[in-house]
């Protein structure tokens, strides 16, 4: 029976997260790293052997995080670029999250009321709807999953006399959460509490049994380290000296404390600009020192609040900026596994309440069920409004922008949207406002300029591209970027200068090294061209339009075999990109194989229906196998297209197609 009302309360606590996180399904991608991760990473959208060799070898954003990458792989070849797929899984991983804290609070506890308490605020705060609504988040997610099944199996594994089953699968658990994410390199002082919990002697063989466990964490943590360093997302400076970094990661946890407290005025950002108002940060310390002491004297009653308050300490310490990272000291993700400990310390205390004997408890169990249930109401709208709030890029930046109206990261990010939904003119004003509020955003201008480059005037564009260099001597966005308007004005000099300063601040700059060498190409300089193309290809083995542009030159060379091998790979990375198919045919057009040359030039046309040189290239197969009328209709629908066609040669087409009749 016991077991049949624990299936059912565990029921019932999935259903309704599910129903609170539910929104998510009907979200799209956001342009906050989603690009990077799916809609533009060509890595994911090859299911091969290189794909994976590459997400094991390779940073992502400055991460380590070959699990959650794998992730994306799998979920490109069966969902491709629909974000539902995406979104389901990680809801599905959140509701798992919420299983495993069930489970690892009921060994912790042996109380289903504590264990339930604690999975509902897991569950349900809105605090979590950034790792679990935002697609590029799923590291949170799986980092959770394998760190809270290993300390599910680290406790079977100190309750069921140390057999070695559980200490084994414990250290595999630990691995596969480092693999998704490198906070997990807390658990093994993580363990410790749950050690000192279950009242284990700090004897020799408790600090054995964690010695691998601290090896791997130096080990990922190293990694971590030199990744973000190799994005320049490690900041310097006298702001960070020791006192500074005790005082801002005071000021973090007490910021947490109160968010998950009070869940308002959530943000997917959080603007920092450094300590300019100091009273918020010392008042915060002292805050924290008074908790602290509070904890500290709890130990002489229970070793509960020790345990909780720890755990949430410890699982945080990677991101309490004692290594300054990234543009912000807070996140509603950094969270995600911190809360439980908060959680457990609240479903304790209100256990207490519902079963201390004191005056009047019949009344104050009733007032507790019934705040619990308001509680959990309320959580459940908050939850659910936040889901909306991730709807698609133009919704949060928006949001961002109603809590924080000058915050200039949040009108650049907006504006990108704008850009790409064609509205141009608003775009252009968000990018006007962020200059505004912050003159020395070299990010706006650079993406002001593109904006401007397209529309062709390269003029103004070249002007923000110098202020963006202005600002950032090391922008080599800004360099590419420029060289690229250098080259629409056939400045091939100054591109030229332009590419390789880029190339000089990040020696994998990919597309700088492609595009270097179309104007090695033109020049005639075709050895330095494929040298560049190859490097492009070292660098991202997934790179189609290298591929593309090096099977160009081949087929250019008289190569038409190498030419052919690398439009094959350019199509099987990318097999929706039409040109590569109208180029590919031209190959084989040239080695005789006019059925091949059909095929993919009708592919082209399927991929791109009003592709005229696919159109037309198509015609002159049918004209050479005199099939007129269909060489007319497709000439003529090249025309119709805007290409132009061999004065004379419809007319001949049509003629004897019998059209003119």
């Amino acid at each position: 029976m016991v077991k049949f009302k624990t299936i059912l309360l565990v029921s019932l606590i999935l259903i309704i997260t599910f129903t609170a996180f539910s929104p998510c399904l009907k979200n799209r991608f956001v342009n906050w790293d989603d690009d990077l991760y799916v809609t533009e990473n060509t890595v994911i959208q090859n299911f091969s052997f290189h794909s994976v060799n590459h997400i094991f070898t390779s940073y992502f954003t400055g991460n380590y995080q070959p699990l959650t990458m794998l992730s994306y792989l799998f979920e490109y070849k069966f969902f491709k670029l629909d974000p539902f797929g995406y979104h389901l899984t990680n809801l599905i991983l959140h509701l798992l999250n919420c299983f495993f804290v069930f489970w690892l609070i009921y060994m912790l506890t042996r109380r289903i009321s504590v264990s339930s308490i604690t999975t509902f605020l897991f569950g349900l705060h809105p605090l979590h709807v950034e790792s679990v609504a935002w697609v590029s988040e799923r590291k949170d997610l799986f980092y959770a999953l394998f760190f809270l099944a290993a300390t599910v199996c680290y406790c079977y594994y100190l309750q069921e006399q140390k057999i070695k089953r559980y200490y084994y699968l414990t250290l595999i658990l630990f691995i596969l959460a480092l693999l998704s994410k490198s906070m997990a390199i807390t658990l093994p002082l993580v363990l410790f509490l749950i050690d000192y919990l279950f009242h284990r002697k700090r004897d020799k063989s408790a600090l054995i049994d964690k010695i691998t466990f601290f090896i791997l964490s130096f080990i990922f943590g190293t990694i971590a380290v030199t990744g973000q360093y190799s994005v320049g997302a490690v900041r310097s400076g006298s702001l960070f000296n020791f006192f500074n970094k005790i005082v801002i990661a005071s000021y973090s946890v007490i910021f947490y404390l109160n968010k998950i407290l009070v869940p308002i005025k959530l943000s997917c950002l959080y603007p920092y600009s450094g300590i300019r108002n100091i009273f918020p940060f010392l008042y915060s310390f002292f805050v924290f020192i008074i908790l602290f002491t509070v904890v500290i004297v709890s130990s002489k009653y229970t070793r509960k609040i020790i345990f909780g308050s720890g755990f949430f300490l410890i699982t945080l310490l990677p991101v309490l900026q004692f290594i300054p990272i990234g543009q912000t000291i807070v996140a509603d993700r950094y969270l995600y596994i911190a809360s439980i400990g908060i959680f457990y310390i609240l479903a304790e205390g209100i256990f207490w309440l519902f079963t201390s004997k004191i005056k009047y408890f019949r009344f104050l169990q009733c007032l507790i069920l019934v705040t619990l249930i308001a509680m959990i109401s309320v959580l459940v709208s908050l939850t659910w409004k936040r889901c909306q709030v991730w709807k698609d890029g133009k919704s949060l930046w928006s949001d961002v922008l109603n809590k924080y109206p000058d915050y200039a990261g949040a009108y650049n990010n907006r504006a990108i949207i704008y850009k790409e939904q064609g509205n141009i003119q608003q775009a252009l004003s968000d990018y006007n406002k962020a200059i505004k509020i912050n003159p020395n955003y070299a990010g706006a201008y650079n993406n002001r300029a593109i904006i401007y480059k397209e529309q062709g005037n390269i003029q103004q564009a070249l002007s923000d591209y110098n202020k963006a260099i202005k600002i950032n001597f090391n922008y080599e966005d800004a360099y590419y970027n420029r060289g690229n308007a250098y080259c629409q004005q056939g400045n091939f000099i100054k591109a030229l200068f332009d590419y390789n300063e880029a190339i000089k601040i990040n020696p994998n700059y990919a597309e700088a090294y492609n595009n270097r060498a179309i104007i090695y190409k033109e020049q005639g300089n075709i050895k330095q061209a494929f040298s560049d193309y190859n490097k492009a290809i070292e660098i991202n083995s997934n790179y189609f339009a290298a591929y593309n542009n090096r099977g160009i030159t081949y087929y250019q060379q008289g190569n038409f075999i190498q030419a052919i091998s690398d439009y094959n790979r350019a199509i099987e990375i990318n097999p929706n990109y039409a040109v590569i198919y109208c180029n590919r045919g031209l190959a084989y057009v040239q080695q005789g194989n006019l059925t091949q040359a059909f095929s993919d030039y009708t592919k082209a046309i399927k991929i791109s229906p009003n592709d005229a040189v696919a159109y037309n290239n198509r015609g002159f197969i049918y004209y050479t196998t005199k099939e007129y009328k269909k060489a007319w209709a497709d000439m003529h629908r090249a025309e119709e297209l805007g290409l132009a066609i061999m004065p004379g040669l419809l007319a001949d087409l049509k003629k004897a197609s019998g059209k003119d009749k």
